[in-house]
């Protein structure tokens, strides 16, 4: 058990919700290395079919909403994932050595945890998932659905999300593109209680500063921010466990909530300098998830 838990939850008190990407496995893997024990259920997000829509449905909207570069990352961002996952299988099976950055299933699988997929975290069949494994917490890190008060309500402790970004600044779905697109220096994750419905707004359990090298690309420091959250993240629940009071309030007009950038503002940022991604970087993560290559957590 590791020791930033000791006074925290003992036995399988985590429902951990979560969407697969690329760029977030080292976290997701550094979660389950210091919690995996803990996480009795897993409730992924069904990106595709869901309200958000099919596969051409949503590639179709993000090519007029966001320009073709963003939505090519972020395509390739999730569905790089389940690809490499498949044949990762087939790898670990030939060399007897399992990937070093494992999938969200298949980490909850090394871990006993129960999965379930999901289109609507709020639906009476989510609900009652949760009911069922009578959480201490819910965790929630990388997920694109937004959790309505009758799921907040049901552990017995607190819902949590790791956000990356200072929060009460850059509040929203793309904080890490915001950060780079505004050349910003510092940056770092939140460690933040939901209290309500409203995106990013709940107490501040425990931040930590990461700073920003200005040739860092979007998807770099998104996984160096993510993992800063990760590690912060068992401290966090520790402290919650102790007192469910713990934490400092946020100023909501002290920072900003901003969603996805239009295509024209990404135009603009791309020719200011703002790199997506970085091959070496992506390659590194792939090869990793693969079995090829190790990656240090």
């Amino acid at each position: 058990m590791p020791s930033a838990m000791e006074n925290g939850p003992k036995t399988r008190t985590i429902v951990f919700c979560h969407i697969d990407s690329l760029c977030c496995l080292p976290a997701l893997n550094a979660v389950f290395a210091e919690l995996g024990d803990h996480i009795g259920l897993v409730l992924s997000s069904r990106r595709f079919g869901s309200s958000h829509g099919t596969f051409w449905e949503q590639t179709t909207s993000g090519f007029r909403r966001f320009g073709i570069p963003l939505n090519l990352w972020l395509g390739f961002d999730l569905i790089s994932v389940p690809v490499v996952a498949f044949f990762a299988r087939w790898l670990s099976r030939l060399t007897g050595r399992p990937p070093s950055l494992a999938t969200l299933p298949e980490l909850a699988r090394r871990h006993g945890a129960r999965f379930v997929e999901t289109s609507d975290v709020n639906s009476a069949e989510a609900l009652a998932e949760v009911q069922a494994c009578a959480p201490d917490f819910i965790v929630v890190m990388n997920f694109d659905q937004i959790l309505q008060p009758p799921l907040i309500g049901l552990p017995k402790v607190a819902a949590v999300n790791v956000h990356p970004s200072l929060l009460p600044r850059l509040r929203g779905p793309c904080p890490v593109l915001w950060a780079r697109a505004r050349q910003e220096h510092i940056s770092g994750a939140t460690v933040h209680a939901i209290e309500d419905g409203t995106i990013d707004a709940g107490r501040i359990i425990a931040q930590v500063e990461v700073p920003i090298d200005g040739a860092t690309s979007v998807g770099e420091l998104t996984t160096q921010l993510f993992s800063a959250g990760a590690r912060a993240l068992p401290t966090a629940l520790a402290r919650l466990a102790a007192d469910r009071t713990t934490g400092q309030a946020q100023r909501l007009s002290d920072g900003q909530y901003l969603g996805y950038p239009s295509a024209l503002q990404m135009k603009d940022f791309r020719r200011a300098g703002l790199r997506l991604c970085r091959l070496r970087h992506a390659t590194h993560l792939l090869l990793a998830a693969l079995g090829v290559t190790r990656w240090k957590l």
